[in-house]
């Protein structure tokens, strides 16, 4: 049954081009002869887009914006890595020839080579929880060492200076190795050479300030880190202590260094040596020889048998 859109009278199926009542076209008049009849009531309002909408466009729609947004991700973030992630590969290959050079340039630690070294560093590793790493040392009148490599193939260098200095405090040099195989325990060696010390993510935008802050702190707190494990390695607060402190002076003038003074300036430094050790790797030594003060009253020092041992021989 059709109605009048008009005025809502019922029309029947002979009704004439015109609504008997009020005059108004019918559908009949509208559509061309031949077509099929149309319901009068089916309006505009009764249509939802989402009836008229094919299936495709919808799909067609999605695949659009996920087209749009992979491209971006690979062509605006994804290449804007690609030196950082190429920086990385060459900074590891640099790592492994470096490590390849020191057979010719240093002299590894061995049971014929410097035994009493190599009893420190196994006993020092053997406290640790690992493996002995490979030990050098390299001719360097530089107070320093430093682990290098990766977790399986990370080694540590001793410069001569440092074992010239502790000939006669063998601790001390066992807690600069313990210090140093500490590093490589903590994967900071692998971390320093991935992150921080990749020139390239300096060069990311809006990372560029970021970056380099945060490396400097977490590198900071890797270094008391490390100090704690060569404590551990070492068994001797003292000769730790003397260890870094010897880093700050040198050999020749550290029998003459009060250790308690030195140690003062970590608390009555100005607001520029503050500001300057935001972005420093290290601590101040007199910072870190305080923190190792505090660690050994731990209750991991006080279990570890070495500890035990040192305080019973003192």
């Amino acid at each position: 049954m059709a109605y009048c859109m008009k005025c809502g009278t019922a029309l029947s199926a002979d009704t004439a081009a015109y609504c008997a009542k009020c005059g108004a076209p019918t559908p009949a008049a509208a559509a061309p002869r031949g077509t099929p009849p149309v319901e009068a009531a089916f309006g505009h309002s009764t249509v939802g887009v989402g009836a008229l909408r094919s299936r495709g466009e919808s799909a067609a729609l999605l695949f659009g914006f996920g087209l749009f947004a992979l491209s971006w991700v690979v062509l605006d973030v994804t290449t804007a890595f690609v030196p950082v992630l190429l920086g990385t590969v060459g900074l590891i290959v640099y790592v492994l020839y470096q490590q390849g050079a020191l057979k010719g340039s240093s002299v590894a630690v061995s049971p014929r080579n410097f035994p009493d070294i190599e009893s420190l560093a196994q006993e020092a590793a053997s406290r640790l929880g690992i493996g002995k790493p490979n030990l050098f040392i390299k001719q360097s009148r530089e107070l320093n060492a430093y682990a290098m490599g990766f977790v399986g193939s990370a080694c540590v260098v001793v410069h001569s200076e440092i074992v010239s200095a502790t000939e006669h405090a063998p601790r001390e040099l066992q807690f600069i190795i313990g210090h140093e195989f500490t590093h490589i325990k903590c994967s900071h060696v692998l971390w320093q050479t991935i992150a921080a010390k990749n020139p390239l993510l300096g060069s990311v935008p809006i990372l560029n300030f970021v970056l380099p802050l945060f490396f400097s702190w977490w590198s900071r707190q890797a270094e008391l880190t490390a100090d704690r494990g060569g404590l551990i390695a070492c068994g001797d607060l003292a000769a730790s202590q003397k260890a870094l402190a010897r880093l700050v002076i040198g050999a020749e003038l550290f029998d003459r260094l009060n250790v308690e003074e030195f140690v003062k300036q970590a608390y009555d430094g100005d607001v520029a040596t503050k500001a300057n050790e935001l972005f420093s790797s290290h601590p101040l030594l007199a910072k870190r020889i305080v923190a190792l003060a505090e660690f050994s009253r731990s209750p991991l020092v006080a279990r570890a048998p070495q500890m035990k041992a040192r305080a019973q021989e003192a």
